[in-house]
């Protein structure tokens, strides 16, 4: 009996802690960060129906290129600043800038971009040991693509994934790196 009513005072205690509001960026996040990523493969996305015959797989170029990206918050929002020199996902020399709103259940929508081109929509999502960007840009014809970006926290710096999904939807593509922290 005892050891039921400890229980349940603990876990009501866990409930409340989690009813305050964080940005759920971890200190030691905050800074820039430098490194490549190359492509890792394309992947065929198997839930289009009905399903292409010859679903198309790039064979891009694996040479590594730079990335680079930025994370900083404040009382209300958190900011990802991020630059990448290569790929189709390739960002004005400036890069682009996002800002999220506050965090809940660590999810934040986008309150403001700044860059060329800026998407449409964005999303920032929050991990334990990670932070990620899903952000959907619209081509001149209407159509879109979205580009996910998640960088996995390492003593050093970050392992780096970027994910691109055509307009089509019929495939995504990736590719994969580091980057360091600069001190």
């Amino acid at each position: 009996m005892h050891r039921r009513l400890f229980c349940g005072l603990g876990l009501a205690f866990g409930a409340g802690s989690r009813a305050v509001a964080q940005s759920g960026i971890w200190p030691e996040w905050i800074g820039s960060y430098s490194g490549t990523i190359h492509f890792y493969r394309s992947i065929p996305l198997e839930d289009i129906a009905p399903p292409p015959e010859h679903p198309h797989v790039d064979l891009d170029d694996t040479t590594p290129f730079a990335i680079f990206f930025a994370v900083w918050s404040d009382d209300q929002s958190t900011a990802i600043w991020l630059r990448i020199d290569g790929g189709p996902m390739q960002t004005a020399f400036a890069g682009e800038t996002l800002r999220f709103g506050p965090s809940i259940d660590g999810l934040a929508g986008m309150i403001e971009a700044k860059g060329k081109p800026v998407p449409r929509r964005a999303n920032l999502l929050i991990h334990p040991d990670s932070l990620g960007t899903e952000a959907l840009f619209s081509h001149a014809d209407g159509s879109f693509w979205r580009r996910h970006f998640t960088a996995r926290f390492t003593p050093s710096g970050a392992d780096v994934i970027v994910w691109v999904f055509d307009a089509a939807g019929t495939r995504a593509r990736t590719w994969r790196g580091s980057a360091v922290k600069k001190e």
